[in-house]
């Protein structure tokens, strides 16, 4: 099974090597696996009594800091040995069937190795420049978190935190025609957003809400099926 095909409900743990790559584009990954399934655990590995000027980003992101205290210059590999323990724990004991592994670092090989041994689909995520082709080619899926689709993404004059929201949605979930089905658009922008909800703005479906945007372009088939979504031509450069 390739991450490729994994499925929309996909139960997704992300463990993140903070030390290895910081927290700068995670927001941008955890777009992206909006598409592919569910993120029940987000945990960073790292001695963060050391690291105090993130702790507002690690709470807005909804991260859990797992904390290693750093009392030897083996501090680092503690960190990657708790985070292997930890994958290893939640193997055989949760509903995890994804594994992202935020790292650069071909220590954690044999883990992923073993990870998807076990028939668990595991997606890796670092930076392009520090990259291992082994690391790489050991994971069914790698993101380089250091190109512009993982950016965080820059705010555009005049949109509503809705219309917003709905580019990120489709960002995350559109093929490479540049479109998305009605029904995939609305869970990827739960998962996004867990409070969202079409009635709150006003709007009696999901559809509706999507052809008052300034953002979509909603074609309805002609005979039943789901619409199909398209981003507006003055959004296309945000895509």
């Amino acid at each position: 099974m390739s991450a490729e095909k994994a499925a929309a409900d996909s139960q997704i743990a992300v463990l993140i090597d903070f030390e290895n790559v910081g927290l700068n584009t995670i927001q941008g990954l955890f777009d992206a696996l909006s598409d592919i399934g569910r993120i029940i655990i987000k945990r960073a590995y790292a001695d963060w009594s050391k690291s105090s000027t993130t702790r507002e980003q690690i709470l807005e992101l909804g991260i859990e800091p797992i904390l290693i205290f750093r009392s030897s210059r083996g501090g680092k590999n503690s960190s990657d040995i708790r985070l292997t323990i930890d994958a290893t724990e939640l193997l055989f004991s949760s509903t995890v069937d994804t594994f992202v592994i935020v790292s650069s670092d071909t220590d954690f090989v044999p883990l992923i190795n073993k990870l998807r041994s076990a028939g668990k689909v595991v997606i890796g995520a670092g930076r392009k420049e520090t990259k291992s082709s082994n690391l790489v080619r050991s994971c069914d899926r790698y993101f380089f978190l250091d190109q512009a689709d993982f950016n965080v993404p820059v705010q555009i004059p005049e949109i509503s935190p809705l219309d917003e929201l709905l580019l990120r949605g489709f960002r995350a979930s559109a093929d490479d025609n540049g479109r998305v089905v009605g029904s995939k658009l609305h869970a990827t922008i739960q998962r996004l957003d867990p409070s969202f909800n079409y009635r709150t703005y006003g709007y009696t479906t999901f559809v509706k809400l999507l052809e008052a945007s300034k953002v979509a372009k909603v074609t309805r088939p002609r005979k039943v099926g789901d619409v199909i979504i398209e981003l507006n031509e003055s959004f296309e450069s945000h895509k």
